[in-house]
């Protein structure tokens, strides 16, 4: 008989000969909570069966361990320690579970890793089809006929060819073979049946330009999965049926970087796309009839995926727009879509510096700024402001923005180290353009819409300058941490001047190792070893 249907108490009665009513109040009287005695104890234990001696010793072996855990080696009451965080990750190091996580925060996370998992190709070393979770293809629906297509050779029989391989009976190209174009050199080898294309085609071409294209092919036309490259060197990953991209596609730049992802119908992009930009941006809504990232109702997602801009875009680029908030995240046809709050607040456009004018609005500050960093005094002796974190920064964040006037290039030198202390270099002009804050500007009253200018030097930096491709500035500098920076922690940039050419504080700074440490990677240098006991009539002397 299956164990399920034993019952304790006949089975005990079996093994003891019969029941024993005495023993049966003993057992009713402990469940209810009536005081026992030891009379009850001795019934007890000549009525216990072998099961209720294993659970009975289980139960003592838990409270040992309980009673043992909650004491200190002294033997005192172990103080209750605090819930250690518990996070789970996945092959490629990113957070799949968090213990205590909010419903907005899972939301943000969980964009950010479907956008890390975009961004995966044969080039990255993890292919999209390694996640089981990704679930991509090609519409179900039938293509329009005539939709644009990047089909090179529709018509083998109208081309001068050289062709090497198999034949059927009747002369058709059948099995393994090869093309040979002779009016421009171009290739194409594949597997035919009875002279219709079927499997895998790898195509060297000139047209459409296309420089390479390796998709399955079906009754004569890319159905499945393809692969096209460009001349210009960018290239697609996407779905084809009847000879058209009709599903799930992303494109990648000369560096294999995604830029874009979303799905194509028809041979033109459809629905909800993502346009990836420069720094960790996003741009993301329902594209136009022709395919473009245009319309009223655009999202900008700045690189926290919490906060951003909505409103109208042209071709994936701001025009107005006003500051929101993430709220939750829905996925349409296999792409995810970012649920943003109701915009609030003052417009934003895009202003692209000139090197006469900064911005139309110079004291409305940054939104993601807003949230990442706030300016103090500094902790630096003789220096004013500062900039410190609004809260835990983790490695490898944008951290602050430097938009300044674009000086024209052969533009007079300054004179002294001073004009030029807010110099810095202009991405968008490499490798002659330069950014510098203007004097009027350089106070917080006056200007505050961008905050990395504010940042004070060390030689051991917790931050460093890399490009961004700001929503409102374009393509400027910007701060990126590179290590772990704690809430209210200062933030720190080396300055990068050449010490045989620099400022006379920057070289004693050096050579008397008189710069600041931040907090977080105090642990893991001698903190101002040199300096530490030299005078205040010492550094003034090196100065």
């Amino acid at each position: 008989m299956p164990t399920s249907y034993l019952d304790p108490s006949s089975y005990s009665a079996q093994l003891h000969g019969g029941g024993d009513s005495a023993a049966l109040l003993t057992r009713l009287t402990r469940n209810y909570g009536v005081t026992t005695t030891v009379q009850d104890k001795e019934a007890e234990s000549v009525d216990m069966t072998p099961l209720a001696f294993k659970l009975r010793r289980e139960e003592r072996r838990r409270k040992l361990f309980r009673n043992v855990s909650l004491r200190s080696d002294d033997g005192k009451p172990a103080v209750k320690q605090e819930k250690l965080e518990t996070v789970v990750k996945d092959r490629m190091g990113q957070e799949v579970y968090i213990r205590g996580e909010t419903g907005l925060a899972k939301a943000a996370r969980e964009l950010e890793q479907w956008l890390n998992k975009m961004k995966s190709n044969s080039y990255s070393g993890v292919k999209l089809e390694q996640f089981k979770d990704i679930k991509v293809g090609a519409y179900l629906s039938e293509v329009v006929y005539g939709s644009p297509s990047y089909e090179p050779y529709p018509d083998l029989g109208k081309e001068d060819i050289i062709y090497k391989g198999g034949r059927d009976k009747q002369r058709k190209f059948h099995g393994k073979g090869t093309v040979e174009f002779e009016d421009d050199g171009s290739f194409m080898s594949g597997v035919w049946e009875h002279g219709i294309k079927q499997g895998l085609f790898k195509i060297e071409t000139t047209r459409k330009d296309v420089c390479y294209l390796e998709a399955d092919y079906k009754n004569n036309k890319m159905n499945g999965k393809a692969l096209i490259r460009f001349m210009d060197d960018t290239w697609l990953d996407g779905f084809a049926k009847d000879g058209v991209l009709h599903g799930f596609c992303r494109k990648f730049d000369v560096k294999n970087r995604l830029t874009w992802v979303g799905m194509y119908r028809n041979g033109v992009p459809f629905g909800t796309c993502w346009k990836i930009i420069r720094g960790g941006g996003c741009v993301v809504g329902k594209v136009d009839e022709d395919g473009n990232l245009s319309g009223n109702d655009i999202t900008y997602l700045f690189p926290d995926f919490r906060t951003g801009f909505v409103g109208s875009f042209k071709d994936g680029v701001l025009v107005f727009a006003r500051k929101a908030s993430l709220t939750g995240a829905t996925t349409e046809c296999s792409i995810r879509v970012p649920v943003m709050s109701e915009p609030e607040g003052r417009m934003y456009a895009r202003e692209i510096s000139t090197h006469e004018t900064v911005t139309a609005s110079p004291t409305l500050p940054d939104p993601y700024e807003s949230t990442m960093i706030q300016v103090k005094t500094s902790q630096v002796m003789g220096a004013n402001d500062g900039l410190f974190a609004r809260k835990k920064i983790e490695k490898n964040t944008i951290v602050a923005f430097y938009n300044g006037i674009r000086i024209l290039p052969g533009a007079s030198e300054s004179k002294t180290w001073d004009e030029d202390g807010y110099k810095i270099f202009d991405p968008s002009k490499q490798p002659a353009g330069t950014i510098d804050i203007p004097e009027k500007f350089r106070d917080l009253e006056n200007y505050c819409a961008s905050l990395a200018h504010k940042t004070n030097h060390s030689f051991i930096p917790n931050t460093e300058f890399v490009v961004f491709d700001h929503p409102r500035w374009g393509v400027i500098p910007c701060l990126a941490s590179i290590h772990v920076i704690q809430e209210n922690e200062e933030i720190f940039v080396k300055y990068g001047y050449d010490l045989d050419f620099c400022p006379d504080w920057y070289l004693a700074a050096w050579e008397l190792g008189n710069y600041p440490v931040p907090d977080s990677m105090k642990g893991e240098y001698d903190v101002n070893p040199a300096w530490a006991s030299k005078t205040q009539e010492d550094l003034e002397e090196a100065l």
